[in-house]
């Protein structure tokens, strides 16, 4: 049973008031299809960049604030399987990883998940 934590990847987090063009550009150069948000310290919510993509025509200038979704968390010690549950009820491309203390580690996405899954 490989657990959670040990998949998981670092992940880039954007100011709350990041414009989304600039958020895009962001993501764009360093390979990441997510963000976690921080808005005075604390991480709020998360984007993606296919959802910041499909509102940058009309709206380049905006807050990222404005796209975001809300974190879903789990543990670091928690099992692969039980993410991918959670990622499947809610929907989620990836989860954000947490140690016992509920302190940000890193980020797990369903790709990665899938891909740990063949491994031989």
């Amino acid at each position: 049973m490989t657990l959670i934590g040990r998949i998981a990847s670092p992940a880039p987090t954007l100011d709350s008031k990041t414009s989304v063009s600039d958020a895009i550009e962001y993501l764009i150069a360093n390979k990441c299809e997510h963000a976690f948000i921080q808005h005075e310290g604390e991480m709020v919510g998360i984007v993606s960049a296919e959802r910041l993509l499909q509102g940058f025509k009309s709206r380049a200038s905006a807050p990222i604030q404005e796209f975001m979704e809300p974190i879903i968390t789990i543990k670091g010690n928690e099992p692969e399987a039980r993410a991918e549950e959670i990622m499947t009820k809610y929907g989620a491309e990836c989860v954000a990883v947490t140690n016992q203390n509920g302190v940000f580690v890193g980020v797990a996405a369903f790709k990665k998940i899938n891909r740990s899954h063949k491994k031989p």
